[in-house]
Order: structure tokens, then C-alpha cells, then sequence
């Protein structure tokens, strides 16, 4: 009786425990500095399917970010997912092991008060099109290709930010930059700014040529920025059978897992109906596998100017799950 009666106790106490850490606030987030002339956002797609995922890699890739990077301005980190960090205490838990995994890459206490502070998290829902059937896991890649090829311009938290950096989870920011990518960005009166191009891809791009190619027909001034920024086609352009164009060919990419993106160049009117048309029809990503990293290759060679708005930044040290990428100089600004 003795024992079921401290049993009882020890459960009153931990549940009155749990009950307060419900009740606690978040950190909130740091506010917006008055001083920079631009809005930016780190932008994390954690999960895009309900249910729990593994933050393992997410844990060690934020602290990175927050330590290697001379940030000017502590802008939000936003961690967008599907219903994992719905509830206070799955919040909180992740906070607290962040805290931890902050702690054990030793950052400085005031620098792990900021990353905490910088994070906040953002429900977003990914539902599959009509008429498209499900995939099981295969869903998941399909919702990410989606939502970074169009879907994120007019996400509510991003569409008026003036800048955003994509990292994914398994992202590393290796070692100690000399520059803030934002600074970068805005100094220099960029536009996109990635960290390397992607090996061709094999899958992922079928029937992607004969759209591209037939939006620029219909659409001069895309025909002639191509054509400006020494964009390749495959032979065959003009032959019977279009629909066939570039069938065997690759298609450049842009490793997306990295890459920084000036919001209104990629929401102007002509981008905005190029990026309706190229969401018209989402057997493109559903079955068709388009990928986000060839279809963001392509949105920059047809509306900016490769070489004024175009910078590949080798200055900062990164690696993508075990691949190291090819650094260079970082010069400060």
C-alpha cells in the first residue's frame, strides 16, 4: 500500500511537472533590426508528411549555421513543417535538445540564447493535387520539389521577405566564414546566389526541355535572355516531333540543398505566370518527378541576368550530408 501510495505521488509530481512546461512561453523571437534595410528569413523544410521525424541532422546543422556565420542581423530561422512541432511540449523538447547539441559544438552561451531565440516554427501543409493518387513515402520528395519550384513564393511567412536562405537538415556550414550571405546579397545587388551546380541529373526532368523551350517560343524577351546568358540547347530543338526534344539529354541543375533567393525577382509578373503555368499541371512533379533544383536552373537562366545577378558562393564552407563542396577566398566586405 506504502509503495502505490508513493507510486501516486511520484506521478502527481511528474505530470504537474509536464503540466507546467506546457504552460511555459516560447523563447520569443529576436525582433526585426531597424537598422537593415531589407527582411531575411533561414528557411529549414523539416517535414512535409504528418508523423515524427528523426531532428538528429537538424540539430547539428542549426548550431553550425548560427556559429560559422558572422551574422550582421539575427533574422528568424524558420523551421517549416507538416505537424511535428505542433504541441508546446514537442516544441520545447526540440528547443531544449537544441540547447544541448548547441552546448556540446561549444557555442557561447550568449550564442546559443540567440539561436534559441531566432527559431520559429511554422506549420505547413502539403496536400496532394486531385486525380493524383498516393506514392506512399515517394510523396514526400514530390511535396518538396513542388513547394521550393513555386509553392514557396507565395508562402504568407516568406512571399514579402526580401531575401531568404534555404538550408536543408542535413546541411553543414563546415567552418568559419568572413562574410554574412545576406550582407552579401544585399551589397552586391543580387539576385540568387547558389553554392554549386549539381551533377546532370539522370530522372527527374522528362519532358522538362520541350516546356522550356516552348514557353520561350511563346515568349520572346525569355527567348532572348536565354539566348543573353549563353543558355545550350540540345540538337533537335526545331524538329518534328517536339515532344521528344532533349529525350536522353540532361539537364543542368543547381544543388538547391544551398541557395539564396531575392523574393521579388522570383514574384514579378512575368515569373509569376511562368510559375502558374509551370504549376498547371502537377503530374510534372507527381509523376513526371520534376525536380526543384533543374526547374530553379532554368527560372534563372530565363528572367535574370546571369552574370550582374548571378553569384556562386564559394565563400562560405559547406558540405551536403558527406559531400564537401569546393570552397575559395572569402574576402570581407
Amino acid at each position: 500500500m506504502a509503495f502505490s501510495k508513493r507510486y501516486a505521488a511520484l506521478f502527481t509530481l511528474a505530470l504537474a511537472f509536464i503540466i507546467y512546461l506546457t504552460t511555459l512561453p516560447l523563447p520569443p523571437s529576436p525582433p526585426p533590426s531597424l537598422s537593415a534595410p531589407y527582411t531575411a528569413a533561414i528557411v529549414y523544410l523539416v517535414s512535409v508528411l504528418p508523423g515524427p521525424r528523426n531532428p538528429e541532422q537538424l540539430l547539428q546543422s542549426l548550431p553550425q549555421m548560427q556559429k560559422n556565420i558572422p551574422w550582421r542581423h539575427q533574422w528568424p530561422v524558420l523551421l517549416l513543417h507538416a505537424g511535428v512541432y505542433d504541441t508546446p511540449e514537442r516544441r520545447l523538447q526540440f528547443l531544449h535538445r537544441l540547447r544541448q547539441s548547441a552546448e556540446e559544438q561549444e557555442l557561447t552561451a550568449e550564442a546559443t540564447d540567440m539561436l534559441i531565440q531566432r527559431i520559429e516554427f511554422v506549420p505547413t501543409s502539403h496536400e496532394l493535387p486531385p486525380g493524383i493518387p498516393t506514392n506512399g513515402a515517394g510523396d514526400a520528395y514530390h511535396h518538396v520539389c513542388a513547394f521550393f519550384s513555386h509553392k514557396i513564393f507565395s508562402h504568407p511567412r516568406i512571399s514579402n521577405l526580401t531575401y531568404f536562405l534555404r538550408l536543408d537538415d542535413d546541411s553543414h556550414i563546415t567552418h568559419p566564414t568572413c562574410i554574412d550571405p545576406f550582407e552579401y546579397m544585399h551589397t552586391k545587388n543580387l539576385s540568387y546566389a547558389f553554392r554549386q551546380e549539381g551533377p546532370r541529373p539522370r530522372v527527374g526532368h522528362r519532358g522538362m526541355w520541350p516546356f522550356v523551350s516552348n514557353y520561350a517560343q511563346r515568349h520572346p524577351a525569355v527567348e532572348e535572355t536565354l539566348q543573353r546568358n549563353n543558355w545550350e540547347w540540345p540538337d533537335g530543338r526545331f524538329w518534328p516531333g517536339g515532344d521528344r526534344f532533349g529525350l536522353g539529354e540532361n539537364f543542368r541543375s543547381y544543388e538547391t540543398n544551398f541557395e539564396l533567393v531575392k523574393v521579388e525577382r522570383f514574384t514579378s509578373l512575368e515569373m509569376r505566370e511562368f510559375l502558374e503555368e509551370l504549376a498547371s499541371d502537377p503530374k510534372r512533379f507527381y509523376w513526371s518527378r520534376w525536380g526543384d533544383a533543374p526547374l530553379r536552373l532554368a527560372q534563372v537562366y530565363m528572367f535574370l541576368d546571369v552574370a550582374k545577378e548571378v553569384h556562386k558562393m564559394c565563400e562560405i564552407p559547406y558540405a551536403h550530408k558527406d559531400e564537401v563542396f569546393k570552397g575559395c577566398e572569402c574576402v570581407p566586405l
